[in-house]
């Protein structure tokens, strides 16, 4: 998908909203805001779980940050690495992924930084639909040993029983978080059994860029990539592009 095609999109979506046809209100989205004042805080939130962690879709990005203490200094633009898994794949194919791929990313040539991600589908019953918690693997994995604490007993009784489809709570822990199970009515839980399996569109939902893009912002980049490997800019130097860029969560929408 083209920066021209995500705009367009985008134009789209905000002609649905402004006629009542979005299914979410002005400043809601596909994805969840974690962190202190995004949706998933210290409260925490229930909601159901639509898939277990092996079914998760893991995507990988590129990004070089660093603490400041009144924020993050950024080295270049957050962007998804190209060489990710479109949807979700098996452990086996995933393994394919794990190391940078430099014929496939450009990025990946320019040795940039790049983290695996984690997309956790689940049924939000305030906006009657799917959503996704997208975060990096540090919480995944934080997330992933609560999953297995919550499921292993009830399992010794029930041995097919799963937590997905069931009510669970997520909250903001420490500097982390966390996943017990939650309380939600029966009729949530009823509604919440159509998006389980559904097409979740991570393709999408993961912003794959075009690589005359990720050429662009690379050759911005403060600090952290090789710019000799790159090759040159399509029309001019990176300041002459005013384009926009799409919209993706910002750090404060999700603290990875």
């Amino acid at each position: 998908m083209s920066i021209r095609d995500i705009l367009k999109k985008r134009e789209e979506e905000r002609d649905k909203a402004s006629s009542g046809e979005s299914e979410f209100p002005e400043g809601v989205t596909r994805y969840v805001r974690v962190g202190s004042y995004g949706e998933i805080n210290k409260d925490g939130r229930n909601l159901v779980i639509l898939a277990q962690p092996d079914d998760w879709y893991i995507y990988f990005v590129h990004e070089n940050k660093e603490y400041t203490g009144k924020g993050y200094d950024h080295k270049f633009r957050k962007h998804t690495c190209l060489h990710s898994p479109h949807d979700k794949v098996g452990t086996e194919e995933l393994q394919q992924y794990f190391r940078p791929g430099k014929d496939e990313c450009i990025s990946c040539k320019a040795g940039a930084q790049r983290k695996m991600f984690f997309m956790i589908p689940v049924y939000d019953p305030k906006y009657k639909t799917y959503r996704v918690i997208d975060i990096a693997e540090f919480h995944a994995n934080n997330l992933i040993d609560d999953y297995d604490k919550a499921e292993k007993p009830a399992k010794k009784i029930l041995p097919d029983y799963t937590l997905v489809g069931q009510a669970v709570h997520f909250k903001q822990a420490d500097k982390t978080y966390s996943l017990e199970t939650g309380d939600l009515p029966d009729e949530v839980i009823e509604e919440a059994k159509a998006f389980i399996g559904i097409d979740y569109k991570y393709e999408e939902l993961a912003n794959f860029r075009e690589e005359s893009d990720i050429v662009k912002l690379l050759h911005e980049a403060k600090d952290g990539v090789k710019k000799s490997v790159l090759p040159p800019l399509e029309g001019g130097s990176a300041t002459d592009s005013n384009e926009p860029e799409p919209w993706k969560p910002s750090d404060e929408e999700l603290p990875f």
